[in-house]
């Protein structure tokens, strides 16, 4: 019997490593309404060398997390450039460009009597100055998103 496991996503590029959470699909006018459902995902952020950030947002296998990942990816990648612009996401100046990389991730799941292997998946958007959108799925393999997160760190 083969075991699927996940790779490990821990790098010494990794700046932030948390839960993040946000209201319904992740639009404006829903993170101030308490009557909107609580989203929940694995958020890390990644900075490199010479690199744009990387922003993985990883589903928690668990039950119950709120709306999905891919539901909510403009919104959800407006708020977490909205809310760490001015921390983690922010470049120094010899940096080339200003963007961030945003890979949705689904962990083989566990939960599941599925053999289905972890995914990646780069999340390309357009942008109108205040919030993404029109976003377009490109899969990636998990040797390549290694690859990403292993650029040394800054």
């Amino acid at each position: 019997m083969t075991t699927i496991t996940n790779i490990n996503l821990h790098s010494p590029s990794l700046v932030l490593d948390t839960i993040f959470t946000w209201k319904g699909s992740g639009q404006p006018m829903q993170q101030r309404n308490s009557n909107c459902w609580d989203s929940r995902c694995q958020l890390r952020i990644y900075q490199a060398y010479s690199m744009p950030n990387i922003v993985i947002c990883s589903d928690l296998d668990e039950e119950d997390t709120g709306t999905s990942i891919t539901n909510s990816v403009e919104g959800l990648a407006t708020l977490i450039s909205q809310q760490y612009q001015n921390t983690v996401l922010s470049r120094p100046r010899w940096c080339l460009g200003n963007d961030f990389l945003f890979i949705e991730h689904y962990p083989h799941n566990k939960r599941s009597e599925n053999k289905k292997p972890e995914e990646f998946t780069l999340v390309q958007f357009n942008w109108d100055g205040k919030q993404f959108y029109q976003p377009r799925w490109s899969p990636l393999t998990p040797n390549i998103v290694l690859a990403l997160i292993n650029q040394h760190g800054s």
